[in-house]
């Protein structure tokens, strides 16, 4: 394939980025450099760099001799994901409640309902998106801004393993419920209950992997 000309590696690695967090390639998806080429009409070197720099956030994963794949988190991982991310937002809760502005709480609503609207209605994609919004306006207000970004790496790192989740629609009316009530306990400035919200959010994956599981289970022994 002809080289195109020479394209800023950050901007095919936010692509690249924006693609997994969005679900445009799916965990497990193996990613040939020839086709990320064509796809983001860029050079191989800058493919190369995209690939680097999303391997070291933990978003892609190199396997030896077969080359690169979206990463695909294990139960394990998750659960150690999980695991920090509940220290980190539980322990951002009284700050997010002292500090957050009314245009802060304002703008985490929105997002809510932008979610919410988009229950049944709108692409896979674009839920996934409305999803990470309403997260980072929920985290903005804390005065950490370590803690801020932290919080959102790891949120990226977790997202490919919503997919067989989000695959259940009730799952998805689940979220927007827990989103509109933890911006009403904002509003409330209402710490504890917010904190017992964002706690069962974070952790309803184990019981939706769980029910998951299950079914996978009856229908190899059915």
């Amino acid at each position: 394939m002809e080289e195109t000309e020479p394209v800023d590696t950050v901007d095919v690695t936010e692509a690249l980025r924006s693609d997994i967090l969005l679900g445009g390639l799916r965990p497990g998806e193996w990613l040939r450099q020839v086709d990320l080429q064509r796809r983001y009409d860029c050079t191989r070197s800058a493919v190369r760099t995209a690939l680097a720099n999303l391997t070291s956030r933990q978003m892609v994963e190199h396997i030896p001799n077969r080359g690169f794949r979206v990463v695909q988190p294990s139960s394990e991982l998750r659960l150690e994901i999980t695991a920090v991310r509940l220290l980190l937002e539980l322990s951002a809760v009284d700050d997010i409640v002292e500090c957050a502005t009314k245009a802060d709480i304002a703008e985490i609503r929105s997002a809510a309902v932008a979610f919410d609207e988009g229950v049944d209605v709108v692409p896979y994609n674009e839920m996934r998106r409305r999803n990470h919004l309403f997260h980072r306006a929920l985290i903005a207000p804390a005065r950490n801004s370590t803690l801020v970004n932290l919080t959102n790496e790891l949120r990226e790192r977790d997202l490919p393993g919503d997919w067989s989740s989000w695959s259940i629609a009730s799952n998805v009316r689940r979220s927007s419920a827990d989103h509109l009530a933890m911006v009403a306990a904002l509003e409330a400035r209402d710490a504890a209950r917010l904190r017992g919200l964002i706690e069962a959010h974070l952790t309803a994956w184990k019981t939706e992997q769980g029910a998951l599981d299950a079914v996978a289970k009856e229908r190899r022994t059915g």
